[in-house]
C-alpha cells in the first residue's frame, strides 16, 4: 500500500514529497532542508521548518523523532533565494500563478478530503478479506455471519463510490483548466496533481479488485 505524500507548505504553496515511514526514520531534518530547498529555491541556512507548531532545530536528527509520519503537513517559513532582487511580475507571470494556485487548491482539497478515507477504505477492505472471508469469524455462522458480511460490504462499497466520485470531480476541475504552452510551470504542476489522483484511484480499483478476487475464489 503507497503511503500517502508528505505536504511542504510554502504560504500558499503546496508539494507533494513521497516520504514512507523507512524514509521518515532514515532522513535527517538536514537532508529533508536539502530536498525543500530543491523544491522551493528558499536556502536551507535560511529556512524555518515547523511541525504540529513546533519548530524543528536539531539538522541531525530524523524526521521521525519529530513525530512526522506520511500525509502529514509541514510548513516552511522563508524568502526564495535573491526575491528581494527580482524584477517586476510580468502580466503571464501573474496569470501562470494563479492557474498554479488554482491547481494546488484543487490538490488540497483532494488530500484534506479524501487521504485519511482512502487509507481508511484500504485498511477496512483487507480487514474485511481477512476477517470474513478467511473463515476467521469464530462463533458467527448462518445467517448472522452473512447479514454482519452484508453491512460490511455495503459500507465498503458506499466508501468506494463516494471516494471515487470525489477524484473523478478533481480530475475533471484539473482537465477544465487551460494551460497554454508558455505556462510550462503550470503544466508541470498539473501533471504531478493529476498523477497523483490517477494513483490514488488506481489503489482504491486494485483493492476493490482485490476483495471481488476473493470473494470469487471463496465462493468456489
Amino acid at each position: 500500500m503507497t503511503a500517502p505524500p508528505l505536504v511542504l507548505q510554502w504560504g500558499r504553496e503546496r508539494y507533494m514529497l513521497k516520504y514512507d515511514e523507512n524514509d521518515m526514520r532514515d532522513t535527517t531534518l538536514g537532508q529533508f532542508k536539502e530536498v525543500c530547498r530543491e523544491v522551493t529555491g528558499v536556502p536551507s541556512n535560511g529556512m524555518k521548518l515547523i511541525f504540529s507548531g513546533a519548530t524543528m532545530k536539531d539538522d541531525s536528527s530524523p524526521l521521525s523523532n519529530y513525530g512526522i509520519y506520511p500525509g502529514a503537513t509541514v510548513k516552511l517559513i522563508g524568502r526564495k533565494e535573491g526575491a528581494e532582487n527580482s524584477g517586476p511580475v510580468t502580466e503571464e507571470e501573474r496569470k501562470e500563478s494563479a492557474l498554479i494556485h488554482k491547481i494546488d487548491d484543487i490538490a488540497n482539497h483532494a488530500t484534506d478530503v479524501l487521504s485519511s478515507r482512502m487509507q481508511a477504505y484500504l485498511a477496512d477492505a483487507q480487514l474485511y478479506v481477512d476477517q470474513f472471508l478467511s473463515g476467521s469469524m469464530d462463533g458467527l455462522h448462518g445467517e448472522a455471519l452473512n447479514e454482519i458480511k452484508a453491512k460490511e460490504r455495503k459500507k465498503l462499497n458506499d466508501a468506494y463510490m463516494f471516494i471515487n466520485e470525489m477524484l473523478m470531480q478533481s480530475l475533471l476541475k484539473i482537465d477544465s483548466l487551460d494551460c497554454p504552452p508558455e505556462a510550462e510551470k503550470a503544466r508541470q504542476r498539473r501533471r504531478q496533481v493529476v498523477r497523483m489522483l490517477q494513483s490514488w484511484m488506481d489503489q482504491m480499483d486494485h483493492k476493490r479488485d482485490s476483495v471481488k478476487q476473493a470473494e470469487a475464489t471463496i465462493s468456489q
